[in-house]
């Protein structure tokens, strides 16, 4: 009778420490943003039209989070040896499809930059003419929806609408060597997005205003959560307090 129940006891903590285990390696898991995926990255500037080779690339892994189907995965390194690069590439940079000339008429052709799954729209937004000497294309935006609250003439209200998308084009040109005038200061930016994202964004400049914000190429952190902003988040002192606080940034190269 003792030797069942000791048995039984040490299954049941056995069991328990099993399930522990799993419990905290699923913790840890999405604690760090999912198991690490393998990615392609560049080991040294690549200029533009360079075929790629091995010596150029290095893998380096990211949580699956923030991975975008975009990104190239190591597995498919033999698929990119001696492809060219179409724009030019800064070491320790994460390598994208649409970095890639597949055919000899990439660089006349838009559709062919656009991934499977994915869709390009171009907006003119607020605030354009100011950033039109610095964005280019593989550039990566958020974008602020600033619009008045329905059934409220006198509320209007910033949203963050989206965050963290690729800059296709700018203009007619989707290649950053092609950007140098200042001509360009009026031109739409072409955006590539989801087919929801783009219901979304196609939705919200019927009657709204949008804004592009500039972020770093290698930044993929998504914001959750983000309030909106209206009047009184300017206006009052200690709303207007809390948006001060910010980072620490150690420099900037």
């Amino acid at each position: 009778m003792n030797r069942t129940a000791l048995l039984a006891s040490a299954i049941v903590a056995a069991l328990g420490f099993v399930l522990l285990f799993a419990y905290v390696r699923e913790f840890q898991r999405d604690a760090t943003g999912g198991d690490p995926i393998a990615l392609l990255v560049t080991s040294q500037n690549v200029a533009a039209g360079v075929p790629l080779t091995e010596e150029m690339l290095l893998v380096r892994a990211l949580p699956e989070s923030y991975v975008e189907e975009r990104q190239v995965l190591a597995s498919a390194l033999p698929r990119v040896l001696g492809v060219r690069a179409s724009i030019a590439l800064e070491a320790n940079q994460t390598l994208l499809w649409t970095d890639l000339s597949t055919t000899p008429s990439d660089r006349s052709s838009l559709s062919s930059r656009i991934p499977k799954g994915m869709r390009a729209i171009s907006i003119d937004a607020a605030g354009r003419r100011n950033l039109a000497p610095l964005i280019r294309p593989g550039d990566r935006v958020d974008v602020l929806l600033t619009k008045a609250k329905p059934g409220s003439e006198a509320s209007v209200v910033t949203i963050p609408l989206l965050q963290n998308i690729l800059v296709l084009a700018v203009g007619a040109r989707f290649a950053a060597a092609d950007l140098h005038d200042s001509s360009l200061r009026s031109d739409p930016v072409t955006l590539l997005v989801t087919i929801d994202q783009a219901s979304l964004l196609a939705q919200a400049r019927r009657d709204s205003s949008l804004s592009l914000l500039l972020r770093n190429e290698n930044d993929l952190e998504i914001n959750e959560g983000l309030p909106e902003t209206d009047d009184s988040d300017v206006l009052e002192q200690e709303k207007r307090a809390r948006r001060q606080r910010r980072l620490r940034i150690e420099r900037v190269d």
